[in-house]
């Protein structure tokens, strides 16, 4: 061991005694070596150039593998969505600031847009049962026709038809509806817990 690394040193000395740059290197066992230039296959593995007297004058850095390149823009990406988050964040605070004085002001703006909803919905409601009061007639219009014997006039299937394809409508209309109410609540809840959180703040 003590012959190796002796021998390691005078290979560095005398590459040290020369003019030119030495370069530095570790191989896949975790060997350092000294050189006037390095094996192509530790030349993108990180190496170190020094000058005659042994001082370092440049560090080149292992390159990065394709699932390390990857992972550093996926990262990158991360921090970008986070900043833009928080940007998004602090105008939603300043909006709501400049918006609101008190929690009631909130409460007040969230029952007005509430009352909007539900009288949306109640009138839809009410289309809803009058359209298929109509439909259960033309239903019974056709079952009478039929039970006579006679074909069911064109113009009433038609007319069952379009009452179908409006109860349908209408029952996606009062649902959309309810959705919509739903996330009302959260919105306004949200905005006054963030409002309470602000105000504690200052």
């Amino acid at each position: 061991m003590r012959v190796l690394i002796a021998l390691m040193l005078l290979t560095v000395a005398s590459l040290l005694a020369g003019a030119g740059t030495i370069k530095k290197w570790v191989d896949e066992r975790g060997v350092t070596h000294y050189g006037d230039s390095i094996p192509p296959q530790y030349v993108n593995q990180g190496s170190t150039e020094m000058s005659a007297q042994g001082i370092v004058v440049k560090k080149h850095e292992r390159a990065m593998t394709q699932e390390e390149r990857k992972a550093l823009e996926e990262e990158r990406v991360r921090q970008q969505e986070a900043q833009q988050k928080e940007i998004e964040q602090q105008r939603h605070d300043t909006a709501l600031l400049n918006t609101y004085t008190s929690e009631k002001e909130i409460d007040l703006a969230r029952d007005r847009n509430m009352q909007q909803a539900e009288v949306q919905s109640k009138s839809a409601e009410l289309r809803l049962k009058q359209t298929e009061e109509r439909l259960a007639r033309l239903r019974k219009q056709a079952e009478g026709a039929s039970k006579s014997g006679k074909p069911v006039p064109a113009d009433l299937r038609q007319d069952i038809a379009d009452a179908e394809r409006e109860t349908r409508h209408l029952q996606e209309s009062i649902l959309q509806k309810k959705k919509d109410m739903d996330a009302i609540r959260l919105k306004f809840d949200t905005d006054k817990q963030r409002f309470r959180d602000l105000t504690l703040k200052k």
